[in-house]
């Protein structure tokens, strides 16, 4: 199997969700392992250095973390039938859905996996358990499977899911979903027949999460079976390679998803690529920690405080950047679409210090 890759991970993990589904479709032979303890233990943490699923071992050797970074690296060494739309204003958008997906829309699916125990918690607990131990009996799987639940549960004010933002997160899942229905019911993908990276992104949120946990899934299939039919081709191998939409314009179905990013997940980026500068100017030579306090952020009509999580930075920097360094001619088209999208919406945020992974943590990319 010299020419076979190896998926480290896990069905119930968020990001190991986009990298399956990306290797489905390009038709990249791959293994699938499961990040049990003893893996960890034994080949993960040493090589990486800490927990983290997914891990990607190319047939050469080298280890991969970062799902984005796996897939552009694959992209590099499989660069037919890109995933990436080629036209300006495609591509712009989706870098920014890609984003929004990647980081924001974490918090509904982290929501509803923890926020209906009463539906979930005994199946999360069997989840857990056994990714963690696969070889062990069900009741100790069960024991362990709680403290991992427990470890899971903790994270939730970092992502600013408290009881007062809890009814507007699910107003807000449910308008996305409504969204996304509305979109695949004219569309197998975000951006034409083709899946981009930004439909691998969704695949995080709405396959590991909501289309897997008992009382989200319940929720999709009864209202939502568009979505339904998307996850399942996301993860099945495509007879066609499809393409992206022809005229280089975001269609109306895409729109409602275009201004909530620009309301309440661009704010954020913004504030958080601002503490990520300013952490750096003093600290400039260190590796850069997953949190950094805390900021304000809304979702809907509430307001809280969530933890300054610094891979956002490196997920909005890539738009910034291909908008801000794009020739003129397409930046006037990209800047019709932030005309379409209103509210003021622009690209503009100077990044001070970009970022990028080297020995699988977030430096400063000098």
């Amino acid at each position: 199997m010299h020419d076979v890759y190896t998926l480290y991970g896990a069905q119930i993990s968020n990001y190991t969700a986009k990298v399956r589904s990306y290797l489905i479709f390009k038709g990249i032979p791959f293994q699938e392992m499961v990040a049990s303890n003893a893996v960890y233990d034994s080949f993960l943490v040493p090589r990486i250095g800490y927990r983290m699923m997914p891990v990607l071992l190319m047939p050469d050797g080298e280890m991969l973390q970062d799902s984005t970074d796996i897939i552009d690296e694959l992209e590099g060494r499989y660069p037919l039938v890109s995933v990436y739309p080629s036209t300006p204003v495609l591509h712009l958008a989706n870098l920014l859905v890609e984003a929004y997906a990647h980081d924001w829309v974490r918090i509904p699916a982290m929501y509803y996996r923890w926020g209906f125990l009463e539906t979930n918690y005994e199946y999360l607990k069997g989840e857990f358990g056994r990714m963690y131990e696969p070889m062990a009996q069900a009741a100790q799987q069960l024991i362990v499977g709680e403290k991992g639940c427990a470890w899971a549960r903790d994270r939730l004010p970092s992502l600013g899911i408290v009881p007062e933002t809890a009814p507007e997160i699910e107003l807000w899942t449910e308008s996305l979903l409504g969204w996304l229905e509305a979109h695949f019911e004219d569309h197998d993908y975000l951006f034409g027949s083709r899946p981009s990276t930004s439909d691998f992104a969704f695949m995080g949120p709405l396959y590991a999460h909501l289309y897997r946990d008992l009382y989200s899934s319940a929720l999709l299939r009864r209202n939502f079976p568009n979505v339904v039919r998307w996850v399942e081709r996301m993860n099945s191998p495509v007879k066609a390679q499809g393409e992206y939409f022809g005229e280089d314009r975001v269609p109306e179905t895409l729109m409602p998803i275009m201004r909530h990013l620009f309301a309440e997940y661009v704010p954020v980026a913004c504030d958080t690529i601002d503490r990520v500068g300013e952490w750096i100017d003093a600290n400039y030579t260190s590796p850069i920690p997953r949190l950094l306090g805390t900021q304000d952020f809304i979702v809907g009509k509430a307001s809280a405080k969530r933890n300054v999580w610094t891979c956002i930075q490196y997920m909005f920097q890539r738009p910034l950047f291909y908008y801000q360094r794009a020739p003129e001619s397409a930046k006037r088209a990209m800047n019709d679409l932030l005309m379409r999208i209103g509210g003021g919406a622009n690209l503009d945020k100077v990044v001070r210090h970009p970022v990028r992974h080297r020995n699988h943590r977030l430096v400063v990319d000098n």
